[in-house]
């Protein structure tokens, strides 16, 4: 019986490994919000960056590869990569 309930645990565990995962987007951003800390993709998808992740050197025109988590809706950035200035 504990042999079956570690396989059931361990199952269980693999199989919701990918869910909570980060998910990623490309584009070019239009417009950005330093105050707010909010970046709009060309695609309009808007995403709240976090805190530790520099928004300055950022323009309008930057192709970016952002990883994000959506909570509750709202889309976080957790990394941003600049593609291409």
């Amino acid at each position: 019986m504990k042999k079956l309930l570690g396989v059931l645990v361990a199952v269980a565990v693999i199989g919701t490994a990918g869910i909570s995962g980060a998910e990623e987007a490309t584009g070019t951003v239009e417009g950005i919000d330093l105050q707010s800390r909010m970046i709009i993709l060309d695609d309009g998808t808007v995403f709240a960056v976090s805190e530790g992740i520099a928004l300055e050197t950022l323009r309008p025109g930057s192709e970016v590869t952002v990883s994000y988590e959506e909570t509750d809706g709202q889309k976080l950035v957790n990394d941003l990569m600049i593609e291409r200035e």
